[in-house]
């Protein structure tokens, strides 16, 4: 934040011409705007602009940003020149002021909850660089520094001539260095002053502002570079008047913009910047320059492989030159997004009766080039430079709160990736004796090589999505197909191993695309071949069915191809699934995957599901404490689970990460959505991955249900279930669900029957068993609050 700046007289520019066209003409300031015409035609920042009279100010607030809020934003204000055209004594300075009044009374979490926390003008303050255009300039801005405002400006062509070794220009003396002699926010600039640094607090932390003038020569990037060096934890924002150009342009309205991710280019100038100031500092994330028309938008990859998003934002070619248009980038660090939207508060603050049609037109934009959102996950995009620090493990004694009935964590067990053997038991850490032990379910699961496939090839495909890559994605509604009855695919393995058996899905269209007389081959460098297995004459029963092949091989080998010389009579090949298999049951592994604030740094990965059912799952013993246990003052049931890519509705919906033995009819209960086969107790997940908690409770003969909302895969969640002895809540990350009913519910039924960890009876026997990962699982006779949860800091 700032105070009031020291002003300053300065010799004139160039005198301007008399209009527009002798000004580009003759003015020394166009030869540089000239220059930076980019690709693609698109439009230079020297275009027409209309006049009206400005509308009276409105009233103002306290610039009172907050510094911790976790949801912030940043205020952009583009090219503003045509307001500020002094040697055509045409000065309108109402839209920017009013766009200032807008950014102070939004900063702070208040009633808009904008927390406007900076403002960054992107360049060309006037149109003709002239004295009385900066004096103009100079007092509009005194609004924000009689405030306090944290803002960063910089030159654009518009406002100088040459590269920023120019010397001391009117811009320099109105708008340099020493306006921001007193904020807080400013943190520096290079010995020209073209060039500055800003760095304000937001979301807890701070962050970078670079202002760079529009022609930066060696020693200002080497300035730069040096900056941002000096302070190695800071994300930085870039901006500067030129960097990217629109691959469109405004010959008709409303704009064929294209791809609004993808519709703009480095510029020459840009690709100078890039190269020697973006690429290689993996803190720039976000770039903004002006200059060119219309708005649009690119991402980079930069040296370290990360996204760089550059952003061009100019409204100067619409109605009243832009009108002091403001973008603004609203960020929110929990949902990881930034929602990007360009208002005009001096025409929002008209009356919307009294609006002319163009200014009606543009009070708020609304096509994808200017409304938007952007996904980044800023712990990870800044981790390079900021590591998140993994929260440490707990030891189980920490966990083992008062009332704690049971307590099963997977850190003391086995390798990674190893199998939980039946010779293993997990033991309970409450001390209450209520051990697991492993109880398999059908045919051992052999280990599937999926994850081991580095790279797929095959004889053809049919792009975009029937392509060989499917075989392996572990979903059998994908499929691979080739106009070919015959065909082959290989997988590159990352490393060489001996397959044991394989197995085929069959593909959800004709069975005569099906393949009848195949080969499986081996080799070391994917040129010399040795044939494994060959089978011939095969069918499948349906469609999405698996057929698995056995064969004896002890050798290892890195590449394996599917050689398929007959299919089953049609012109075209089609396969669902291929997977390898190394023999291992890899049914239940020890891993060292978890949540990241679980108590325990390990899970158990269950690999079960139907079609046929198997699997394994864990299980009390028959004369475990917790087998009897009905809770009658409450409880708290908490798990870590998490979902893999190839999690399938068919295959492996309704399983359970903890359940209770016993069918509710054995248990007296009847009634209203009653299902006599069910279990007492179980909390599962449906086809759609949503946690459901089943319980009958000790009061009632029906069964009392919460659900939450679905989980999606690849991501870990915890799930809490409380009851405080009458009602019950769901928890899905420390937050309650929708659906929690206010029926009194006391305790849990028991038939004195076991647990299962992964496992689901239904009719008095095993009918689903989990298929995932399942982190710490603990179950306490209390209702414990949010910050007594397993998660809780």
């Amino acid at each position: 934040m700032c105070d009031h700046h020291d002003g300053g007289s300065s010799p004139s520019p160039t005198p301007a011409g008399h209009n527009r066209r002798d000004f580009l003409r003759n003015a020394t300031l166009a030869g540089a705007g000239a220059a930076a015409l980019g690709a693609l035609g698109a439009t230079p920042a020297f275009a027409d602009g209309g006049h009206q009279p400005a509308t009276s100010g409105g009233s103002i607030g306290r610039w009172n940003p907050d510094p911790n809020s976790r949801q912030f934003t940043l205020a952009i204000m583009p090219d503003t020149q045509f307001l500020y055209w002094g040697s055509q004594n045409s000065i309108n300075s109402a839209p920017q002021e009013e766009s200032f009044r807008y950014v102070i009374n939004n900063s702070g979490s208040g009633e808009s909850g904008n927390n406007i926390v900076f403002m960054a003008h992107l360049g060309d303050l006037t149109e003709d660089a002239d004295p009385t255009s900066f004096q103009a300039v100079g007092k509009t801005f005194d609004l924000l520094d009689s405030h306090g405002v944290a803002y960063s400006v910089v030159a654009g062509n518009h406002d100088v001539s040459g590269d920023d070794s120019r010397g001391s220009t009117p811009y320099l003396q109105t708008m340099g260095p020493q306006r921001f002699k007193h904020a807080k926010t400013f943190a520096g600039s290079d010995p020209t002053g073209y060039n500055t640094a800003h760095i304000f607090q937001a979301g807890g932390r701070e962050w970078l502002v670079l202002a760079m003038d529009w022609r930066t020569t060696a020693q200002g990037f080497a300035w730069a570079n040096q900056f941002i060096k000096d302070h190695p934890k800071l994300p930085v924002i870039l901006t500067t008047h030129e960097i990217v150009t629109p691959t469109y342009g405004d010959n008709v309205y409303p704009y064929q913009s294209g791809d609004p991710e993808n519709n703009a280019v480095l510029s020459d100038y840009g690709n100078q910047v890039w190269d020697q100031l973006i690429s290689n500092n993996d803190q720039i994330f976000l770039t903004l320059n002006g200059h060119y028309w219309p708005a649009g938008r690119m991402t980079k990859q930069n040296a370290a492989g990360n996204d760089v998003h550059l952003h061009i934002t100019n409204y100067q070619n619409r109605y009243f030159g832009g009108a002091g248009m403001l973008r603004l980038y609203h960020f929110d660090l929990d949902l990881n997004t930034i929602r990007a939207e360009t208002i005009a508060p001096w025409i929002l603050a008209q009356d919307p009766d009294k609006r002319n049609a163009l200014a009606a037109q543009q009070a708020r934009l609304t096509t994808a080039t200017d409304d938007f959102s952007m996904a980044i996950d800023f712990d990870q995009r800044f981790s390079r430079f900021i590591p998140v620090p993994a929260r440490s493990s707990r030891p189980a004694n920490k966990l083992v709160v008062p009332g704690t009935l049971a307590y099963w964590r997977f850190d003391n067990g086995g390798a990674n990736g190893t199998p939980v053997t039946a010779s293993q038991t997990i033991r309970d850490l409450s001390g209450h004796g209520n051990d697991l032990t492993l109880q398999a379910v059908g045919d051992p699961v052999p280990g599937s090589l999926r994850d081991q496939v580095s790279a797929v090839t095959a004889s053809a495909e049919n792009p975009p999505d029937e392509v060989a890559v499917n075989l392996k994605d572990g979903d059998p509604s994908t499929k691979w197909l080739a106009f070919s009855p015959t065909g082959w695919v290989t997988y590159q393995l990352a490393k060489p191993i001996a397959v044991a058996s394989y197995s085929l899905t069959s593909a959800n269209d004709t069975p005569g695309r099906d393949p009848k007389d195949f080969t499986l081959q081996g080799s070391n460098d994917g040129s010399a071949w040795t044939d494994l297995d060959t089978r011939t004459g095969q069918t499948f029963s349906d469609r999405l069915v698996i057929n698995t092949y056995n064969f004896t091989n002890t050798t290892a080998y890195g590449y394996y191809r599917l050689n398929i010389t007959a299919n089953s009579g049609e012109p075209l090949l089609q396969l669902g699934e291929w997977d390898l298999n190394d023999g291992t049951n890899h049914a239940l592994t020890w891993s060292a995957d978890h949540h990241p604030d679980q108590p325990a740094h390990a899970s158990l990965n269950f690999v079960g599901g139907k079609n046929p059912l198997h699997g394994v799952y864990l299980t009390t013993a028959a004369k475990a404490a917790l087998n009897t246990e009905t809770f009658p003052k409450g409880y708290t049931i908490e798990a870590f689970v998490k979902f893999p890519l190839d999690w399938s509705s068919t295959n492996n919906a309704w399983s359970a990460v903890l359940s209770r033995w016993g069918e509710a009819g054995n248990a007296g209960k009847s009634g209203k959505n009653t299902d006599p086969q069910e279990p007492v107790a179980t909390l599962s997940f449906s086809d759609g991955r949503e946690p459901q908690f089943n319980i009958y409770p000790t009061n009632q003969t029906s069964p009392t249900t919460n659900w939450g909302q679905g989980l999606p895969e690849d991501t870990w969640w915890h799930v809490a279930v409380v009851n405080d002895g009458k009602h019950t809540t769901l928890y899905v990350e420390g937050c309650p669900t929708v659906d929690n009913p206010s029926t009194v519910s006391i305790g849990i039924a028991s038939l004195g029957l076991p647990w299962m960890v992964g496992g689901y009876e239904y009719g008095g026997k095993i009918d689903q068993i989990f298929h995932g990962l399942i982190g710490d699982v603990r179950v306490v006779d209390r209702p414990l609050s949010t910050d007594e949860f397993m998660t809780g800091k």
